[in-house]
Parts: C-alpha cells; structure tokens; sequence
C-alpha cells in the first residue's frame, strides 16, 4: 500500500514530532479529534481552526483530567493559572493541529463548486442502490441551495476549510497510524449544523478520495455527531484546543501591547516549542490556496 499522505509529504517535521507522541500509544487503534474554532471575530486578528488528537480510551480518563486543569473555556477567565498553563505544555495525551487562516471568506468558489458537485452526483447515480442513498439525497439538497441568489459565502467557506483539513487528518491517520476508528466531537457550531450536517458527507467523501481504495470501504472513519454527543461526557474535550485556538486567534504580532495577558502567557508558555503542537497557515491567493508550517521559536 501507497502510504503517502498529504501531510506527511509535506510536513515531515510534524511526522516525527507525532511519532514521538504515539510511541505512548502503540496499541491504540482508535481516536478521538476534537475541534474548536475562532473565526470572523473583529475583536480577534487572526481566523483560527484547531484539531486535537486524544487516543481512544474511557472517556471519564480523559474528562477529569481535563475538567481538573481546565475548569472552564478561556473566554471566562481574566487570566490563567500555572495549573492550567502547565496541562496544555506537559499533558502527553493529546496532540493538536492549528490552522491559521488567511483570507478565509474568499475559499469558496462557486461555480467551481457546483460543477464539482454535479460531477460528484452523477458518479453517485452508479454507486449500489445503499450507499448511494446514503448520500445522494442531501447531495441533491445541497446543490439545490447553490442555486439560491443569496447564498452564505462565510460558512461555505468555512465547511470547505473544515473538510479538507479533517480529510487530511483522517488520511494520516489511517494510513500512518493505522487507525481502525476515528470519532470527530466538534465544538457546537454551524460548519457541523449548516444543511442538516451536509460537512459529514463531504468529509467522508474527501477522505474516501485521499485513501484511494488503500482502505476498505467498511473500514472507513466513524464519528460522534456534534449534534448528538454525550454533552456531560464530552464537552470538556472540546476545551483543550479551545485554549489553544483562543490564544493563537488573539497574537496580534503587530501590536504585543494589545494582547491580553492570558493568551500571550499560554502562547508564550505553553504553545511556543511545544513538541505535541503543530502550527500551520492557510493562506487564499488569486491563483491557488497554499498550507504550510509555522513556526514559533524563542531566540
């Protein structure tokens, strides 16, 4: 089996920093991504998108250990505690990705989208008559609203950054670390609301293109709907790259002054040179959409 991967082609240093994370977990088959986001906020001078990692084990483990450390999400405290400060520095049972996003209510295309749908819609009209009716309906119903005169350009933007970055996710783990379950427990937002949850169709749909037949259909990724997680159990998941996200979407790198001291203390203390977290831009051009890495030092 080909065992490139979008991500590890082209991060190789994000590679070995998550193999030295999952040497803690060899026999872990199954895992949790967790997601948190900051975005179009004016308050705020940068659009964030982050996805942490947990393995697979009982959820009231993973719970306290959070609940203890990071009692509430960072927009209720006026600053942080060492406590908290050290969890997201030193805590070795997560591992998170930070999408820093330029340009992001441009992503959408609309034509291109349509057309890709049309595509995507007739190929299904060949699938076996189960899986097809799996998808073709809300496919249908989706391509309908494309068609509306207003249609809203911000969150389409944001379920097509959401897809490709969890299509790549999911591919990396699947093909890397051998993953049998993946379960994605995002924060309540619309990207997982929007036209009855149409994301999850598409996030199956473009992780199914990256894995290329490399995995069975029936081995394909599982997740825990936002709309349908156990809220007492699972909440507190979401707080870890809620932290993160909040710090990263308010480092105003041209004006440190205006920082609020709990995002500068955790980005200055915890994010910077920390080995379970990898930071990187998307960035919209005329021509073409570019990712790469981003990288915070102390000199």
């Amino acid at each position: 089996m080909n065992r490139k991967t979008i991500l590890s082609s082209h991060f190789p240093e994000f590679v070995e920093k998550w193999k030295r994370f999952q040497k803690q977990f060899k026999r872990v088959t199954s895992w949790y991504i967790t997601s948190d986001y900051c975005l179009d906020d004016k308050k705020k001078p940068n659009d964030v998108m982050t996805f942490t990692v947990f393995p697979f084990c009982h959820p009231y483990l993973l719970k306290e250990a959070i609940k203890n450390n990071l009692p509430k999400d960072i927009k209720d405290f006026t600053n942080l505690s060492d406590k908290a400060i050290n969890y997201i520095k030193n805590s070795y049972y997560f591992f998170t990705l930070a999408f820093v996003i330029e340009g992001k209510n441009e992503i959408f295309n609309l034509n291109t989208n349509k057309q890709l749908l049309d595509k995507t819609i007739k190929l299904m009209e060949d699938w076996p008559e189960k899986k097809r009716e799996e998808f073709i309906h809300k496919m249908k119903k989706f391509r309908n609203y494309l068609n509306r005169k207003a249609i809203d350009k911000k969150t389409l933007s944001d379920i097509g950054i959401t897809v490709h970055i969890m299509s790549t996710i999911i591919e990396f783990l699947m093909v890397k670390a051998n993953a049998k379950h993946i379960y994605w427990i995002s924060d309540r937002d619309t990207i997982t609301s929007f036209q009855d949850g149409i994301v999850h169709e598409f996030i199956r749909l473009g992780c199914a293109s990256l894995l290329n037949r490399r995995i069975p259909d029936d081995q394909m990724y599982g997740f825990v709907d936002a709309k349908e997680y156990d809220k007492e159990i699972c909440d507190e998941f979401i707080r870890v790259p809620d932290y993160i996200c909040g710090s990263l979407a308010s480092m105003d790198f041209n004006n440190v002054e205006e920082i609020p001291d709990k995002h500068y203390d955790l980005f200055d203390k915890s994010i910077v040179d920390n080995e379970r977290i990898f930071i990187m831009n998307i960035k919209h051009g005329e021509n073409e959409d570019t990712l790469s890495d981003l990288k915070f030092t102390r000199s």
